[in-house]
């Protein structure tokens, strides 16, 4: 998925959010890294999705304050791969980001060039295996 960046220089990416009962809307969401949820969503944004509330969870924010956000279930995709994640509800807000969880759930990695102004959202490589330890003695040591 490639992307670009906004007239203040952040990385931006399409994606759709869907809820139970709306129809996915397109929208184009900051990627965050310092956010490490999945989405967090406008709170008008929200409604004519058809999401339905899940709950509340606390949030730590980059000053360190604590503060508390609607939650619920929703339904994103991007180039036709679809993953339900937990959104978080933002009052008064006006972006769409997507985190480090959304980027994690997709198995994506983030690459971004400023130089050339490009942002792609890649497959992640398979994770190498780590070694598996013998129960072989050490060697003596040589003389």
């Amino acid at each position: 998925m490639i992307g670009s960046f906004d007239t203040s220089g952040c990385p931006t990416i399409k994606i759709k959010v869907s809820g139970i009962t709306g129809k996915p809307t397109e929208f184009t969401a900051l990627v965050d890294t310092g956010f490490s949820g999945f989405l967090s969503l406008p709170m008008l944004s929200a409604f004519p999705l058809g999401l339905v509330l899940s709950g509340t969870m606390n949030i730590t924010l980059a000053d360190g304050s604590t503060h508390v956000r609607l939650t619920c279930r929703g339904m994103v995709e991007i180039d036709g791969s679809k993953k339900i994640g937990l959104i978080t509800l933002e009052t008064g807000a006006s972006d769409v980001l997507v985190g480090m969880e959304f980027i994690a759930k997709f198995n994506k990695q983030l690459v971004v060039c400023p130089k050339n102004s490009s942002i792609e959202l890649i497959d992640a490589p398979a994770p190498i295996p780590k070694p598996v330890p013998t129960d072989q003695p050490n060697p003596p040591p040589a003389p």
